[in-house]
């Protein structure tokens, strides 16, 4: 067979060919989300949750639940029922020893425990510290995800709880921390390091360091997120 036959029937074939196969589907590849964005639907996807329980955790420089610097909060135990349904154990340290509050808030009225005889009673607004202002829609930890993160990067993944988690870093307004925490956390800008389930974009944990001017050491609360939209039951403990 001449070299011109030859090459003609090889053009043939692969006209045939390329005609019975037709063009290769081109594929747009999913953009990455920025940092920015990834906080921000973490934010939106614990919002959306009904409910949810959270465990929050207190080191270093020590934080009264008082002016009078009597107790000191080591830890805060919790269930969220949205709207407004929040129920709390705080974890106190006093000279005298260790103690415990219970919390309820509901319908914008709180309830708690006196630390020395346990009875429930009536709190005016501002009288204590209210966890359920921590999940205030317009305010609280699932906005500030949205936009009150300066300067958010993105550390990397990694896996807690066999669960793969976006790790998240940024910087939060000393006075946006303080609006939602009674002035507990804020002095200065917080450090904020954050964790959210890659797949559902719920938050797993949280990081907040509060380096106050003048204090010797920064003090850490460390807190983690978890039973999303299981049954919680908030009532009112007492009438008022």
């Amino acid at each position: 067979m001449s070299q011109w036959l030859r090459a003609a029937l090889f053009l043939v074939v692969a006209l045939i060919i390329t005609g019975c196969g037709g063009a290769a589907p081109v594929v747009t590849p999913t953009p990455t989300p920025t940092p920015a964005e990834i906080s921000a639907r973490a934010g939106q996807a614990t919002g959306a949750a009904q409910s949810l329980a959270f465990s929050i955790t207190v080191t270093g420089q020590p934080v009264y639940t008082d002016p009078s610097r009597v107790f000191v909060i080591t830890a805060i135990d919790g269930a969220l029922r949205r709207p407004d349904g929040v129920l709390a154990t705080l974890k106190l340290r006093s000279a005298a020893g260790l103690a415990e509050v219970r919390t309820v808030s509901l319908a914008g009225k709180q309830y708690a425990t006196n630390p020395l005889t346990r009875a429930w009673q009536c709190l005016t607004p501002g009288q204590a510290f209210d966890a359920a202002i921590l999940f205030d829609p317009q305010k609280g930890i699932e906005r500030l995800l949205q936009d009150g993160i300066e300067t958010v990067t993105l550390v990397g993944e990694e896996t807690l709880d066999g669960r793969l988690t976006y790790h998240l870093r940024g910087t939060i307004p000393g006075a946006r921390m303080a609006d939602i925490s009674g002035g507990l956390i804020g002095a200065a800008p917080v450090t904020a390091d954050i964790w959210a389930d890659r797949e559902t974009l719920r938050l797993a944990k949280i990081v907040l360091v509060d380096q106050a001017p003048g204090a010797p050491e920064p003090t850490t609360w460390t807190l983690v997120f978890s039973a999303y939209d299981q049954p919680v039951d908030v009532r009112p403990p007492i009438e008022c």
